[in-house]
């Protein structure tokens, strides 16, 4: 076997087993977070993990609200709806919190108080509390019961459930609704996920139609989800409208489908076996990756182009003749392409490195299988088609032209001008939020959710770090101190410290508990109660199930550790007025995080450009051993510096991924000018065939994403597009301008 079969042999074998692993995985393994897109900060490793704590713990939480109809109704109707969620395996109620919080407080019921009982108990107020514990247990509606009165009867326990949960949550319950609360226990932004809770949700709105009842929804799956239907919706359409072009442009071509089956299989084969890269490389793959892979799909079908457009010059050459025209131009524009891609690989956005990986394997499979693959199935060379000779004698005669000094002067001029005129209209663009607009059902949904519980998450918070963990607990509880010493304590609406004290909050708290309203009011409550167990508050007692018993979730959640720093994250739900002065706290905004990130990788990817471009030169410098060579990349910088200036003006923002757009034009930009190159005068009037349907193919597949609904995709896109169709009309000048006016072919 020869090795360029052995060679054809193994590319096939890998096509096989990646098409077999994208099928086992992709339905499971695709992120659809749109904080996924956004950079990370490892150079502070505690903020950046705090930061991810928040986002995951307020987007696995959900609340369903059911209205409408009689009690008995919306009661039936809940807990059909609650049971259909636990039985899908990806709930878990509230409820459960609930029994665990209980069990958690019940234990240290003598080693814990709020803030207004600790108060109370210092102002020799114990009485106060030990009326309000007769008051219960006289009350008709009142907390106690037979087991307390052996295990609790001053009712700590319920005291601190009631003073320690948020005033503004009503418990979730309601007169006239019936709410559903908890976690979903998957990863809430794969897409499997969001399908089995999108089915449970759709069946139990079938099933009481007939019922006058009404659904509300909360939580951050249902807008991934949302988010997911418009990037498939996307996929769908870019993919299908690709399709036909490729379809149509190449009938009108070769005037055969023959051409365009090969150039849709050689497409299928090279990202098939990119995607399986990109999802053994990092386990997932992000939707908005899947949707630039749709947008790949005129890049890779450009070298498939450039090999069948060089049978329309001469049919009668032989596959290895046709080979050895390209083989040159097709791998230098490969390897420089691939450069673009990898260069992703630098920036700390997992969407992007995805990306990378998916581009540069898929355009290295597709120059492997066009050179090895293609001349197997072509079955013969194609027929000119109206489209191919159209293309030849119009368009490939404006790209034949070297242009004029006048020519050329002026377009410097307008490119300056242009320049100007969008640094002096354009603005940049940093701020998340603006990124892609929530389903105004959801919002909706979300609000009237809020006003029946009360309950409002906020993504804004204050970090607290610490040396240990009670350390940490301690400086949050200093916090919480200042807080309330200034006004702002009602902002918070959960810390973990006041459900876990320090050790000495909690010492405190066992001496004041016992001097301040054991030792004087037990013996009488007692009394009055008519029995009861006097030693249920001895430390025997109270510590019997304490070794059983864990944090409730939702603590250990505000909870984290990074190296060797113990941190804790404290919610608010609105600014606060007076900051409070620690270097142990500091106040974290996540949008204005990420978009202090954002603008500075637009900095750094914009400076990055230039790296890239300077890395072509090097490239190109270092194959063809001359300066004239550098003219190369003239067409490609021009359409880097104007590209942003033209989308300024049309009103879309410089943003960090319009610079990632600029990346894949220098990339795939420079390809033009090399087969320009390499094929001058009248021996490349086919050459130029293939370029401008290669670029014509890129354009109207990643022009599409500029419709997108998604600003980081649209930015893309329009970037993308408008750069490669500047690189393409700007390719003649790799040939140096002359003195004519105008000068045709073969000069």
């Amino acid at each position: 076997m020869t090795k360029t079969k052995l060679a054809t042999a193994v590319l096939v074998l890998i096509f096989l087993l990646s098409a077999a692993y994208v099928a086992t995985h992709i339905a499971s393994d695709v992120d659809t977070n749109i904080l996924s897109l956004l950079p990370g900060d490892r150079h502070n490793p505690v903020l950046s993990d705090a930061m991810q704590k928040a986002s995951e713990d307020a987007s696995n939480r959900v609340a369903f609200a059911i209205e409408g109809g009689t009690f008995d109704e919306r009661h039936k109707a809940a807990e059909r709806l609650s049971s259909a969620l636990l039985e899908s395996g990806l709930f878990r109620s509230s409820s459960d919190d609930g029994k665990t919080l209980w069990q958690w407080l019940f234990v240290h019921r003598t080693q814990m108080l709020c803030p207004a009982d600790r108060e109370k108990l210092r102002s020799e107020q114990g009485t106060v509390v030990a009326r309000d514990a007769m008051v219960q247990w006289y009350a008709p509606m009142g907390g106690g019961s037979a087991a307390l009165l052996k295990t609790d009867p001053l009712l700590l326990t319920n005291r601190l459930l009631g003073c320690l949960m948020p005033s503004n949550i009503h418990l979730l319950t309601h007169p006239d609704a019936e709410i559903i609360s908890g976690i979903i226990t998957a990863p809430v932004y794969r897409l499997d996920v969001q399908d089995r809770i999108a089915t449970v949700v759709a069946k139990w709105t079938k099933d009481t139609a007939a019922q006058s009842l009404t659904l509300s929804r909360a939580g951050a799956i249902f807008h991934a989800a949302y988010g997911a239907t418009h990037a498939r919706s996307e996929m769908s359409v870019i993919g299908s409208i690709t399709t036909f072009a490729v379809l149509l442009f190449y009938w009108m071509m070769f005037r055969s489908f023959r051409a365009p089956l090969i150039a849709v299989s050689m497409v299928v084969f090279s990202l098939t076996i990119g995607l399986a890269a990109a999802l053994i490389i990092f386990g997932s793959i992000h939707a908005m990756a899947l949707v630039f892979g749709a947008a790949l799909i005129g890049m890779v079908v450009d070298y498939t182009t450039y090999y069948l457009v060089t049978g329309l010059a001469d049919p009668d050459r032989t596959f290895a003749a046709r080979r050895a025209q390209i083989v040159t131009p097709l791998t230098l524009g490969m390897v420089t392409s691939v450069g673009a891609f990898a260069a992703l690989l630098f920036f700390p956005v997992p969407a992007f490195r995805q990306i990378a990986i998916l581009g540069s394997v898929g355009l290295a499979t597709a120059w492997a299988a066009t050179l090895l693959l293609t001349p197997l199935v072509e079955g013969g060379a194609m027929r000119v088609g109206p489209g191919a000779r159209w293309t030849k004698d119009v368009a490939g005669q404006f790209l034949a032209r070297h242009p004029s000094k006048r020519l050329s002067v002026m377009v410097i001029v307008a490119s300056i001008v242009v320049m100007l005129l969008g640094a002096w209209q354009g603005h940049t663009l940093d701020n998340v939020k603006k990124f892609q607009a929530p389903s105004t059902e959801l919002v909706k949904e979300e609000a009237r959710i809020r006003a029946l519980t009360g309950f409002a998450p906020s993504s804004t918070f204050f970090l607290v770090r610490g040396e240990t963990r009670d350390s940490a607990t301690a400086h949050e509880e200093h916090l919480l101190q200042a807080l309330h010493a200034n006004g702002d304590e009602s902002a918070v609406t959960w810390a973990a410290s006041r459900f876990d004290p320090s050790l000495k909050q909690r010492q405190s708290d066992t001496i004041l508990i016992r001097n301040a309203l054991l030792i004087p009011q037990l013996k009488g409550m007692l009394a009055s109660l008519g029995g009861g167990n006097p030693a249920s508050y001895e430390p025997a007692e109270v510590s019997a199930k304490k070794a059983d018993t864990m944090p409730p979730d939702f603590v250990n959640g505000l909870r984290g550790r990074s190296g060797n720093q113990y941190w804790s994250i404290v919610p608010v739900s609105h600014p606060i007025a007076d900051m409070p002065d620690s270097p142990f706290v500091v106040y974290v905004e996540p949008a204005e995080r990420y978009s202090e990130l954002l603008g500075g990788y637009r900095r750094l990817a914009t400076w990055g450009l230039v790296g890239a471009v300077a890395l072509t030169g090097l490239m190109l410098l270092g194959y063809y051993r001359r300066l004239s060579a550098l003219r190369i990349l003239l067409p490609t910088m021009v359409a880097l510096i104007v590209t942003p200036a033209i989308t300024a003006l049309a009103g879309l923002p410089y943003s960090f991924f319009s610079a990632m757009g600029l990346f894949l034009v220098a990339g795939a930009g420079v390809d033009y000018a090399i087969f320009q190159w390499e094929n001058p005068g009248k021996a490349g009037s086919w050459t130029r065939v293939g370029i401008i349907l290669a670029a014509a193919m890129t354009c109207i597949s990643v022009g599409l994403l500029g419709l997108s609904s998604v600003l980081p995709v649209r930015s893309f896109g329009s970037t993308v597009a408008l750069g490669v169709f500047l690189s393409l009309i700007l390719s003649p000048f790799v040939r140096g301008w002359s003195e004519d006016a105008v000068s045709g072919e073969g000069q």
